[in-house]
């Protein structure tokens, strides 16, 4: 079960009850902090507090919900609770969950409760281990961009290695390379492509991943080192 942060900012305590009372039949929910104040709120927001959902009144003095939506950064989501029909196409327009008329009945609320659910889950499926297939005869090998240990070039080929097995794709080092650039690789002589965030060790000749020894070129040894001491304590 997924567990979901939340602040309410509404000028009226009964309004902030009431979305209290809603969310305490929601055990995967909890109220971290109440606001009547919304400039209070926005810098609480702007302090990187973990807020997953944000239910916001429009009709507050000095900063409106409207106002807050558009100050707050694109991650914090927001279902407005209001007595004014008039700014759903505005708000819809601003992406928020949902657009919640007063008085709000639990039905209702328990409709916005699903739709922020159902995006928070759609949002996580997008994430994914990034990966590529090499062909080895007929078949296609899927490879796990983070279990790759290093890559050795052989000519027209190159050797792929993931932990204690390898396949071999016809790619150069250097089109490999490109491909993998993205995700923090660096080629540190000739013949070898590295996963940077493996290296457990340098000693001005080599560097270690998983008990596998990999030389450094020359030619390559000053980019190496200028990103190991960016990477320092």
């Amino acid at each position: 079960m997924n567990f979901y942060k939340t602040i309410i900012i509404d000028d009226e305590p009964l309004a902030i009850d009431v979305i209290t009372h809603h969310l305490k039949r929601f055990s995967n929910f909890k109220v971290i902090k109440t606001f009547t104040d919304s400039v209070e709120a926005f810098n609480f927001l702007k302090e990187n507090h973990q807020v997953d959902v944000v239910f916001t009144d429009i009709a507050m003095p000095k900063i409106s919900g409207i106002e807050l939506v558009k100050l707050s950064k694109d991650t914090t989501k927001f279902i407005i609770t209001t007595s004014y029909s008039e700014y759903a196409v505005e708000s819809f327009d601003l992406e928020v969950v949902d657009y919640l008329l007063k008085p709000i009945s639990f039905e209702r609320f328990y409709k916005a409760i699903t739709r922020f659910e159902s995006l928070e889950s759609s949002e996580n499926q997008k994430t994914f281990e990034p990966s590529f297939f090499v062909k080895e005869g007929d078949e296609f090998i899927k490879i796990l961009v983070n279990d790759i240990d290093y890559i050795e070039g052989l000519k027209d080929y190159a050797k792929i290695f993931t932990g204690n097995n390898y396949c071999l794709a016809l790619k150069t080092l250097k089109s490999i390379g490109a491909i993998l650039s993205p995700y923090k690789f660096m080629r540190i002589h000739k013949s070898y492509i590295v996963p940077l965030s493996k290296i457990s060790q340098y000693n001005g000749k080599c560097v270690l991943i998983n008990n596998s020894e990999i030389p450094v070129g020359n030619s390559y040894r000053e980019e190496l080192k200028v990103y190991l001491n960016n990477n320092k304590l």
